[in-house]
């Protein structure tokens, strides 16, 4: 495993290193680094720079509230520790991804920013991390019937060459992604724990082999269970799909919950959510916080792209038909950063300055709403203001659209009769005869 001193930099000041880490000192979190790189840029200093030269001198005037030098130097005296990890990961065939390379996935510094991962672990095909495809999120312990469904759901998706992005716990995680490994089709598996043990285990070895498989986390791959880090990556699972399922949920309680009710108020995808008559489940309370029913009959579920199923062939209302994409799945298009500041471009910029990597995606995203979306941005503009009216720049970033293709689109909106425009101040709002005509892979092209 050959890493450049750029990526050796990064992991120093970001990861975890365990039991071999004799410093015990904490990792920057995404954030800590986030600032601490937009800094070193601009004071024309590299990651890299860090490893040779005294810091004390380097960031001499480096000021910051929690990020001390101190912090920093003990942070990168772990090269020992870092070493012995690296060996051993490298035996167990894993392979890092730091923002900067262009393997990076495109979804997650595009929705996250700053947030986004600033090292990814993985095994396997990772080809995959860039696909997309449907989040199945769901409780470790839930009932047969449940487990059927994501099964059925896992298949019916890979049938179709969808991806399934999930958290690889047992229960509904490891039913989605089994449902589509099982006829040869591809899944994402974003784990909270033991990467180097799950990459080894007969269960995915032969899928990881195969290429049909990826599994990923952000956290050192030999750690345990931890439930902060359970937590935390429900997010990364969510922002790597195009749209996301709720298999169960238990309301105000436990990961599946809180990872939806994040999605929700983030909107970075649509989320469905499957009908369950217990009175204990939180997916009734979903779905009157923003989220669509599935159909009941699991054999009637099509996700079938480049149509629209009538009510009658999918069996769902005429008020909420299941339809994919506008055009197949396909590759998004990655710009890689400048090798030489293959890290510093990745946090999110001051608002007069755009990292080189998003302009590139805005243009090309574009150049794809140019297509006849125009009906699809009036079904969201129907979900995100039914309750109240929005901004223009809040309905441009809810949608992740060019303030300019919004506006046009507000104006076609006006003028037609299907938005209406309030003053003092001036926000709009979708004028609405029913329930919103959803799709289950939204606004992504």
């Amino acid at each position: 495993m050959h890493l450049s001193p750029q990526a050796q930099a990064v992991m120093l000041l970001t990861v975890s290193l365990g039991k071999t880490d004799p410093t015990k000192v904490k990792p920057l979190s995404n954030n800590e680094w986030a600032r601490f790189a937009i800094w070193l840029k601009g004071h024309d200093l590299e990651p890299s720079s860090l490893l040779k030269g005294n810091l004390q001198t380097l960031l001499s005037g480096w000021i910051d509230r929690s990020v001390s030098v101190a912090r920093l130097e003990q942070l990168m005296g772990r090269g020992t520790a870092l070493g012995l990890s690296l060996e051993k990961w490298q035996r167990a065939g894993l392979w890092i991804l730091t923002r900067s390379d262009p393997e990076y996935p495109e979804r997650l510094k595009r929705r996250l920013r700053s947030e986004s991962p600033a090292v990814l672990f993985g095994s396997g095909n990772k080809a995959l991390l860039n696909k997309g495809g449907i989040a199945v999120i769901g409780s470790r312990d839930t009932s047969e019937e449940d487990l059927a469904f994501t099964e059925m759901l896992g298949t019916k998706a890979a049938t179709q060459g969808y991806s399934i992005v999930s958290g690889g716990a047992r229960g509904v995680d490891q039913s989605a992604m089994l449902g589509a490994l099982n006829i040869e089709g591809n899944a994402v598996g974003v784990l909270a724990d033991s990467l180097l043990k799950s990459a080894m285990s007969a269960k995915y070895r032969k899928h990881i082999m195969s290429g049909d498989l990826v599994l990923t986390t952000p956290f050192n791959p030999e750690a345990g269970f931890n439930v902060g880090n359970a937590m935390a990556r429900n997010r990364y699972i969510y922002c790597l799909a195009d749209a996301a399922v709720v298999i169960s949920s238990t309301p105000n309680k436990g990961g599946t919950w809180n990872g939806a009710i994040e999605n929700l108020k983030s909107g970075w995808v649509p989320l469905w959510v499957k009908h369950n008559s217990n009175t204990k489940s939180g997916n009734l309370a979903l779905a009157q916080k923003g989220a669509h029913w599935l159909p009941d009959n699991p054999t009637s579920l099509s996700i079938l792209p480049n149509s629209l199923q009538s009510s009658t062939e999918v069996g769902v209302s005429e008020d909420l038909p299941l339809l994919a994409h506008n055009s197949a799945p396909k590759e998004p298009n990655i710009k890689a950063t400048d090798a030489s500041l293959p890290e510093i471009d990745t946090p999110r910029p001051p608002a007069h300055d755009v990292a080189t990597e998003e302009v590139t995606f805005t243009s090309n995203r574009q150049q794809q709403v140019d297509k006849d979306f125009y009906g699809l941005f009036l079904v969201r503009m129907r979900e995100i203001t039914t309750t109240q009216p929005m901004k223009t720049e809040d309905i441009a970033s809810h949608l992740e659209l060019e303030k300019s293709q919004t506006n046009a689109w507000i104006k076609r909106g006006v003028e037609e009769g299907n938005i209406k425009r309030l003053t003092q101040p001036v926000r709009y709002q979708s004028i609405s005869d029913g329930p919103p005509q959803a799709s289950l892979f939204g606004n992504e092209a």
